[in-house]
């Protein structure tokens, strides 16, 4: 197991991971840092635990609006594979929202 340090919106949070998974994390962070840098430059100061929950939401939206294209589409281009990606992207971006609530 490995533990990465993912740095979003400038907060630094450790994550474990399984050994060879470490790259993915970082991308996958760097999408959510991308996403919290745009909603910091737009509204404004955001505590750490709302924006981490409005980054979710947002990925969540995204999640759906996937899932109903390819519902609606048959020759949709995303596959299973790259939706429980996001799904589990999702998940862990809800409990960083989760943990930070309770401190």
């Amino acid at each position: 197991m490995s533990v990465v340090t993912l740095k979003i919106a400038g907060y630094a949070y450790k994550i474990a991971c399984q050994d060879g998974q470490e790259n993915r994390i970082l991308e996958l962070a760097g999408y959510l840092d991308e996403k919290a840098t745009k909603l910091k430059n737009s509204i404004g100061y955001i505590p750490e635990n709302q924006l981490l929950a409005m980054v979710s939401v947002l990925v969540a939206q995204e999640l759906f609006a996937l899932r109903q294209e390819k519902a609606s589409n048959t020759s949709a281009t995303i596959d299973k594979a790259q939706i429980d990606i996001i799904e589990n992207l999702s998940t862990k971006v809800l409990e960083l929202a989760t943990l930070l609530k309770k401190e």
